[in-house]
């Protein structure tokens, strides 16, 4: 058995390892494809005649801490291995070689979100709660809002704007590029995903086929522009009648504007969240995950 970083002849196995472990997930190479810096942060573990059993990468990302400023957070996706080689501790140890990267490369913690998650809190990564509001579309969405219409790429400068400022001091929220906006945003927001958007650029994301919102921005001083993009997504995810969940920060403003829309609302918490120290200590990495407002958005994911 050996571990090792990745080069570019790795590819193809790699593709094929991830078509096996992630088949709902074909886009996933293209995604990985667009770190420049890949090939030394993926790690694989491979058996006797090169043969990958399994990867782990790690990229760094800006990622926003309570106080307001920014760290380096080492964050994990594509862990993946071969069926025949599973029970064999070889993404453990993978691990371990990527926080020691994470520790050269001055990372101040580390980021990932698995279904699985007790395969990582071994390793040092504990779980950490995602909040979400839920409720029944009522009366209102039947009509929707005519301030609000389907995003067009006139609309992106004026969203990227809106993002910025909404998110300027939100803790556990992706500092995104243009590269982000370009290549990472329409990635995970692709169809059947839809963004919606107002003539100011305040803007939701909705996924029909899951009665979910994924995504929210609203610009300073537009108070008509959270019930009217609400208004519009509820009808966007079926309507009157309509279970609706939004994955959004929770906050007095936001519970009372959302409660005018939807019936029974309620809110529950995901776990697939996991955070584990590199350089900076415990009691600082959980004051950003559990800090009020924090949320990491779907597009920002890795």
């Amino acid at each position: 058995m050996r571990l090792r970083p990745t080069t570019t002849a790795d590819e193809p196995a790699l593709r094929a390892l991830w078509a096996v472990a992630f088949p709902d997930a074909p886009t996933l190479p293209a995604l990985h494809a667009r770190d420049a810096g890949r090939h030394p942060r993926t790690l694989v573990a491979t058996d006797d005649d090169g043969t990958i059993d399994a990867v782990v990468h790690w990229q760094p990302r800006p990622i926003r801490a309570p106080a307001g400023g920014v760290d380096t957070v080492g964050c994990v996706g594509s862990v993946a291995s071969a069926p025949r080689a599973r029970g064999r501790g070889l993404i453990r140890r993978l691990l371990s070689l990527a926080v020691d990267d994470m520790t050269s490369h001055g990372c101040a913690w580390s980021l990932m979100f698995s279904g699985t998650p007790g395969v990582y809190t071994g390793s040092g990564w504990e779980t950490f709660a995602t909040p979400y509001l839920r409720g029944v579309a009522g009366p209102e969405a039947a009509w929707g809002d005519r301030r609000v219409r389907p995003a067009a790429p006139a609309d992106l400068p004026r969203m990227v704007a809106t993002h910025a400022a909404w998110n300027a001091n939100r803790p556990l929220a992706t500092v995104r590029s243009a590269d982000d906006w370009a290549h990472r945003f329409p990635h995970w927001y692709a169809p059947p995903t839809r963004v919606l958007v107002t003539e100011e650029g305040d803007y939701a994301v909705v996924r029909p086929d899951t009665g979910e919102v994924l995504e929210l921005a609203l610009g300073p001083g537009r108070p008509y522009a959270l019930p009217a993009l609400l208004r519009a997504a509820t009808r966007e995810l079926g309507g009157p009648g309509t279970v609706v969940t939004l994955h959004v920060p929770i906050d007095a403003a936001l519970t009372r504007a959302v409660g005018a829309v939807l019936a029974d609302l309620s809110t529950g918490h995901t776990t697939f969240g996991l955070a584990r120290p590199i350089q900076s200590d415990r009691a600082r990495v959980r004051a950003t995950i559990t800090a009020p407002g924090a949320i990491h958005w779907p597009a920002d994911a890795f």
